[in-house]
């Protein structure tokens, strides 16, 4: 890897400034989130600090190059880069997870734990990997291991959006309140979609151009900074607009949301167009 001048203040580094800013206030906003939803893995919300704060650590270690360009440098922020679309991919996962409590057929919570270890699994993979690729001489070709982690994370999110689609057939099941995450992963996709893409250029094609450290910065910038703040802005959002569920768990036990079941199940009995 070529080091950048000492002391110089590159245009990747003004990239990492506008990560460190947005992620700082998505931070401050996920504590908010899980402080109001709940602290608990089945929330949701407490993925979204950790995917705040890998790409905060990904920009410091960016601006760390600065005065300090060294291998180290340059590694971290190379595996808080490559291991954030675990917590993406879930984070997208978990808000149709909370839409699959209200519809009559829903899927079993043991596929959301397989997916769960899956999205293990692909982080392990991108450290490991990210890791590997750090101490190698050339960081521009990626190896096998993190070439394996970002299938993981696209086949995560195609189950996610496989979802959608099946959640989406029980529309008039979904409460009122819970429109919105439906809506909001439908918005999300568009980016996620871009994020995913410039990570398989930049593990399977092999051009520089993809490369997150040494390529084009404003592909960089375009495909997967800005991809990754539209996003997530899209989800806090939805997040703070949210209902809080009593404590069991589920909306069904709160009186707004048992009419909204009871006037599904009506429409269910009775012949109608979705």
């Amino acid at each position: 890897m070529a080091f950048s001048e000492l002391g110089v203040f590159t245009y990747r580094d003004g990239v990492a400034v506008i990560q460190l800013f947005f992620f700082t206030v998505y931070l401050g906003c996920a504590f908010i989130l899980c402080s109001r939803h709940g602290w608990s893995r089945g929330s949701g919300w407490l993925v979204l600090i950790t995917f705040s704060l890998l790409r905060i650590l990904a920009g410091a270690f960016q601006l760390a190059t600065i005065n300090s360009p060294s291998r180290t440098t340059y590694g971290g922020a190379l595996i808080c880069q490559s291991i954030g679309l675990s917590p993406l991919t879930v984070l997208n996962i978990a808000l149709l997870t909370r839409v699959n409590r209200f519809v009559i057929h829903g899927i079993s919570t043991r596929i959301f734990s397989l997916i769960s270890l899956a999205s293990l699994t692909g982080l392990s993979l991108g450290i490991y990997g990210g890791t590997k690729a750090a101490e190698s001489s050339n960081h521009i070709t990626s190896n096998s291991i993190v070439q394996a982690a970002v299938c993981i994370f696209l086949a995560i999110y195609v189950f996610a959006i496989c979802l959608w689609g099946y959640l989406l057939r029980q529309w008039k099941y979904i409460p009122a309140e819970e429109n919105k995450l439906m809506v909001c992963f439908a918005a999300c996709a568009p980016f996620i979609s871009v994020r995913l893409v410039y990570g398989l250029l930049a593990d399977f094609s092999g051009m520089k151009e993809f490369n997150p450290f040494e390529g084009d910065v404003t592909i960089f910038l375009c495909m997967a900074v800005l991809m990754e703040i539209i996003a997530v802005a899209f989800c806090v959002f939805t997040g703070l607009r949210l209902r809080v569920l009593p404590k069991g768990g589920s909306g069904a036990v709160s009186s707004e949301t048992s009419s909204d079941s009871e006037r599904a199940l009506r429409g269910a009995r009775t012949p109608g167009k979705f």
